[in-house]
C-alpha cells in the first residue's frame, strides 16, 4: 500500500474515532510498527494529528474541547497508559498510611489506587474507575449524585454538599488540558470542575496530574489557575520548551 493510501485510511479513522492505536493500524493495514510510526510523523509535521504514546489523536492545537468534542473515556483509557501509570506510581509515593486523599474523575488518575494497595489510607473520589479497583488495605468513599456515565463520574449539588465534609491530605486533580503559556487548567464541561475546585479548597495540598497528550489543549470551561497547585506531573515534556518551576516530569 502507497503512503498517501495509508495517510487517508489514518485520518479517515481519526474523523470516525477521535483516536487511533498503533497496534490496531499495524493489524488493519499489515504494515509494520516503523511505518506506522513514520505516517504518524509526517502526519503530524502535516498538523493533521497529534502523537501520543501508543497512537496518535485528531485533537490539534488550538481545538476548544467542549463535551460533545472529547474523545469518549474508552477512547482516552487507550491512550498513554504507561505515562499515566509513571504518573499515578510518582503521587502514590506522597501517600503515607492513615493519611485521606481525594482522587478526581478521569484516565489518568484511574492507576492509583493500584499503587496505593497495601497502605492503609482512605480515599474519597467521584471517580467510578476507582470504585471497581478498590484495594484490600483500602477505606474507599465513594460520593453519590449525579452520574455522568460519558465520564464515568458523579457531579452536582448532592456530589458537592458530601465532598464539603471532609479535608484531604492531598487532592490529586484531573483536566482535559492545560495552557502553559496562559498557566490555565481546563475542563471540557462545568460540572466536573465544580467538585475539582471544591477538593482543592478541602485539602493541605493539591497536585494536578497531566499526561503528556493533555499540553496545550484548550478546553470550554477555566477551572482554575496552574500556579494554584503545590505542582503539576507530567510524563513528559518537550525538551525545547523552557518548563516552568510548577512542573514535576516523572521518570
Amino acid at each position: 500500500m502507497l503512503a498517501s493510501e495509508r495517510f487517508i485510511f489514518i485520518l479517515d479513522q481519526l474523523d470516525r474515532e477521535g483516536v487511533v492505536t498503533l497496534k490496531t493500524v499495524c493489524e488493519q493495514l499489515n504494515a509494520s510498527e516503523s511505518t506506522i510510526r513514520r505516517d504518524f510523523e509526517e502526519l503530524e509535521k502535516q498538523n493533521k494529528l497529534k502523537r501520543v504514546h501508543g497512537g496518535a489523536v485528531k485533537v490539534s492545537l488550538g481545538t476548544t474541547l467542549t463535551d460533545s468534542k472529547e474523545m469518549s473515556m474508552q477512547q482516552k483509557s487507550q491512550i498513554n497508559i504507561e505515562g499515566k501509570q509513571k504518573i499515578c506510581r510518582y503521587c502514590a509515593q506522597m501517600v503515607q498510611d492513615g493519611e485521606c486523599i481525594f482522587i478526581d474523575g478521569g484516565t489518568t488518575l484511574m492507576y492509583l489506587i493500584d499503587y496505593l494497595e497495601g497502605k492503609r489510607v482512605k480515599i474519597v473520589t467521584n471517580n467510578h474507575f476507582v470504585v471497581t479497583k478498590q484495594g484490600s488495605t483500602i477505606e474507599l468513599i465513594n460520593i453519590g449524585g449525579h452520574y455522568l456515565p460519558n465520564l464515568h463520574m458523579t457531579v452536582g449539588s448532592i456530589a458537592l454538599q458530601t465532598l464539603e465534609m471532609f479535608n484531604f491530605d492531598y487532592a490529586f486533580i484531573g483536566c482535559a488540558g492545560i495552557d502553559i503559556s496562559e498557566n490555565i487548567a481546563y475542563t471540557a464541561e462545568m460540572d466536573s470542575a465544580q467538585i475539582k475546585k471544591a477538593a482543592m479548597n478541602q485539602a493541605l495540598k493539591s497536585y494536578l496530574l497531566v499526561d503528556s497528550t493533555k499540553m496545550d489543549l484548550r478546553g470550554f470551561y477555566k477551572f482554575s489557575d496552574i500556579k494554584r497547585f503545590d505542582s503539576v506531573i507530567m510524563d513528559d515534556y518537550d525538551s525545547n520548551r523552557k518548563k516552568p518551576t510548577y512542573i514535576t516530569v516523572v521518570e
